[in-house]
């Protein structure tokens, strides 16, 4: 861009630019400073003696707005004093050029200063890119001069701090944004830092800042200096990330966490209330009601005797089961051993003899054939659950088969009975005891069925119930892990 009042001027060094570089002129300096806020030349010949505003004022203005400053202005001037040169440099100008201008004098100035304005745009480019970056991150991050003034922040920390960046630049960071029973602290940090000389590692550390509203926000903040290029210390670069929300969580998960472990203990109390406490009443009972049985009791007498003991047997059976899911509920593994199904399904089936003949129910249980699984002895447990469910609820004269099916690496026991058969929007509950509490078209306390569930669990396997595809009944099953012949 030349500025010039003398037309002969302005054609003269358009003559030796044009071939190289785009001309554009104005002939004042009011008109100058419009265009160069619209054009944004790259470098800039200015005469010095102009009607209304001189040089040196058009100069002077352009060098004093930041996003113009870095434009390079070349002073043509008749004049040579010191004096002159002297202004001329106090208002910023980079070069000066004695008129009539030399045309070689003029290209090589032009060049050398378009390299560095090249250098320059350079680096602005790159700290652009770099502050758009800043921009696009979650977390606060601002740069603090040496004595923690604000020279730079992102738009996501000016954002939360609820200012336009613009009004707190160059604006003190302890006194504006730190909440003030932190600030003693907040400095002593920061000058021991300064203290350190080259940071080989971010600082870390917590204090609250203060937003426009002066509402209080915790921040975790990593700090660490910048240097120049002989490693003095130049700024601090400090980062935060608002913790209110997730500090907040943790109070509240470690009072939940407190909570926990006072119900543990009382869960823990209370089975141990139900193994000794409750079971020992419930053990006189049945001693009492075997002593009555021998003092020859009338027939309403016996009546009465044999509901207390049906009643008593069931408490005792309830208590058991409880303190049994109970102690499985603690437990997170089990050791697994190589042991026979055959035997196990045998065994459990002859315990309940007196039951299976009481009902007239008929067990078609498995053939001989080896079924080796790898099991904890608990799986008993499982056995003897569902064994006890199907002759409890199966009707009297009819048939509960036992089955087990080879898939794949793993052995698959069916239970069928002939009962009534589970609905299908209760079969996902069944194995649930927390939420069969209100279930009353399920028969049971459910207890056994969720130590059954409890006993799978821990083995890593499944269970669950089918219908009976051959009539009325349900088909309860679980799997087992093959162990290697």
């Amino acid at each position: 861009m030349i500025v010039d009042d003398e037309r002969i001027n302005v054609a003269l060094i358009t003559s030796y630019l044009s071939e190289t570089y785009d001309i554009i002129a104005a002939s004042n300096g009011e008109d100058a400073l419009k265009i160069v806020k619209t054009e944004s030349p790259d470098l800039i010949l200015l005469d010095v003696v102009m009607p209304g505003m001189d040089g040196f004022e058009v100069c002077k203005i352009i060098k004093q707005d930041y996003k113009l400053d870095f434009i390079p202005i070349i002073m043509l001037t008749a004049l040579t004093s010191r004096n002159d040169h002297q202004k001329g440099i106090e208002v910023g100008a980079d070069d000066f050029l004695k008129k009539p201008a030399d045309k070689f004098e003029l290209n090589e100035k032009i060049r050398a200063l378009l390299r560095i304005k090249e250098q320059h745009d350079s680096l602005l480019t790159d700290r652009n890119k770099a502050y758009e970056y800043l921009d696009c991150v979650g977390v606060l991050i601002a740069v603090l001069d040496k004595n923690y003034k604000l020279i730079h922040i992102n738009k996501k920390g000016a954002d939360i701090l609820g200012y336009k960046r613009e009004n707190i630049i160059n604006r003190d960071w302890l006194d504006l944004f730190v909440a003030e029973t932190y600030v003693e602290h907040v400095k002593s940090k920061y000058d021991k830092l300064l203290k350190k000389g080259k940071s080989n590692s971010p600082e870390y550390h917590e204090y609250p800042i203060m937003t426009l509203t002066r509402k209080e926000r915790l921040f975790r903040w990593y700090d660490s200096v910048r240097t120049d290029e002989e490693h003095n210390i130049t700024s601090i670069l400090i980062s935060g990330e608002d913790i209110t929300e997730k500090r907040k969580d943790e109070i509240k998960l470690m009072e939940y966490a407190n909570k926990l472990k006072h119900s543990n203990d009382l869960k823990d109390l209370f089975t141990d209330v139900l193994r000794h406490d409750l079971l020992n009443p419930a053990g006189l009972i049945k001693s009492f009601t075997e002593i009555l049985e021998e003092k020859n009791p009338s027939d309403e007498q016996k009546r009465i005797i044999d509901n207390i003991k049906k009643s008593n047997l069931k408490l005792i059976e309830l208590i058991e089961d409880a303190a049994h899911l109970a102690k499985l509920e603690s437990m997170e593994e089990m050791v697994f051993v190589r042991t026979e199904l055959g035997p196990i399904i045998r065994d459990t089936i002859e315990s309940f003899t007196p039951e299976i003949e009481h009902k007239g129910i008929k067990v078609d249980m498995l053939s001989g054939i080896s079924y080796p699984v790898l099991a904890n002895p608990m799986i008993q447990g499982v056995f003897s659950n569902l064994l006890s469910n199907a002759i409890k609820y199966s009707p009297d004269s009819t048939i509960i088969r036992i089955k087990v099916d080879d898939v794949g690496d793993k052995w698959k026991v069916n239970i069928t009975d002939q009962g009534d058969g589970i609905p299908d929007k209760d079969k996902a509950a069944v194995f649930d005891r927390f939420n069969r509490l209100h279930k009353d078209n399920i028969k049971g306390n459910g207890i056994g069925l969720a130590i059954v569930k409890r006993i799978t669990d821990l083995h890593g396997e499944s269970v669950g119930v089918n219908d009976n595809p051959e009539g009325k009944g349900s088909i309860f099953w679980f799997t087992l892990k093959k162990a290697q012949k």
